[in-house]
């Protein structure tokens, strides 16, 4: 019997590949477009809850146009950095399409981060009013970060206000950013979010409501990274409401229990505006909210870039399998 090979790579591993944060935001827009093509298999994902603000989930993907597949496995613990472990931690499987045999194992919690902030940042690209001068992003921890780094390249004349109780965690963030970006640090969600054109909610899951849509003003775009923590009429005053895939949206409220009663006037996902298929921004005081929960298909186009790289550069270990 041939003998199969499977690549590991660590954290390390994944971070020496260097992906290129353009390169990231093209292979998020292209499979986008192949999610608005019909292009793709991307399950809705399924998990399990062993605790209240825990979760671990499965999520499948495959791009046919790339002949690329696999499988994360993502546990999202919002408590963990008490014990001084990542909130975030998962691994990716890249599978071969003609065979079926894993051929890569990698640390999935950098590709998270990325493909959610670029997916944002891609999401601003098609849906942000015409000028945006401030952008308002609440959580200056990693999600925060690379959220700054995504809409920098994106809009880069705008000024990033910081909402976070710890002000050394924005003066970190603002050290980390590499970029001509302005970082300002708020103390409070209430006033970044009123003079805001994007609004990125940035935090760890929130069960309580702490963030008013009424804050809103006109023409602004709001992405909460995590579906929790708006007010009720998020759903019902927006005058566009989006997601990333309506089937995934609609299962995970369903399954997770809604904190939204309405989601009925979901108009479509990010990949119906990219293709024309539905219209975004009608006006320039549109009010638009968009909760992308997450493709696994980004995961597993954003995985095989890094794969590729590491196999150019000779980078992690070869296993038999």
């Amino acid at each position: 019997m041939t003998t199969s090979i499977v690549r590991w790579l660590s954290r390390n591993d994944v971070a020496q590949t260097n992906l290129p944060f353009t390169s990231a935001l093209d292979i998020i827009e292209g499979t986008l477009r192949d999610h608005g093509d019909g292009a793709f298999e991307n399950p809705p994902k399924i998990g399990i809850h062993p605790g209240q603000d825990a979760f671990i989930h499965a999520m499948s993907g495959w791009l046919p146009r790339q002949r690329r597949a696999g499988l994360k496995w993502v546990a999202g613990y919002s408590s963990n950095h008490k014990v001084g472990l990542p909130n975030i931690t998962g691994l990716l499987v890249l599978n071969d399409p003609d065979t079926g045999l894993p051929i890569c194992v990698m640390d999935a919690a950098y590709l998270t981060v990325v493909r959610t902030a670029a997916a944002s940042a891609i999401t601003s690209k098609y849906l942000s009013p015409p000028y945006v001068g401030r952008i308002a992003v609440i959580g200056a921890g990693l999600q925060g970060l690379y959220h700054v780094k995504m809409l920098s390249l994106i809009h880069p004349d705008a000024e990033f206000q910081i909402v976070d109780i710890n002000e050394n965690a924005v003066g970190r963030l603002a050290e980390q950013t590499y970029s001509k970006a302005t970082v300002v640090h708020v103390k409070d969600a209430e006033p970044a979010i009123r003079t805001a054109d994007v609004i990125v909610t940035a935090t760890s899951r929130l069960e309580d409501v702490a963030f008013q849509f009424g804050w809103v003003k006109e023409g602004s775009l709001v992405l909460p990274v995590h579906v929790r923590g708006w007010s009720q009429d998020i759903t019902t005053a927006s005058d566009v409401l989006l997601t990333d895939d309506v089937e995934q949206f609609k299962n995970y409220i369903i399954a997770t229990g809604s904190p939204y009663r309405d989601i009925s006037r979901i108009r479509g996902s990010v990949s119906d505006v990219i293709v024309r298929r539905v219209a975004g921004r009608v006006s320039n005081a549109d009010r638009i909210a968009v909760f992308n929960l997450g493709l696994a298909m980004h995961d597993v186009a954003i995985g095989s870039a890094i794969l590729d790289i590491a196999e150019q550069h000779g980078l992690g270990t070869i296993l038999s399998y």
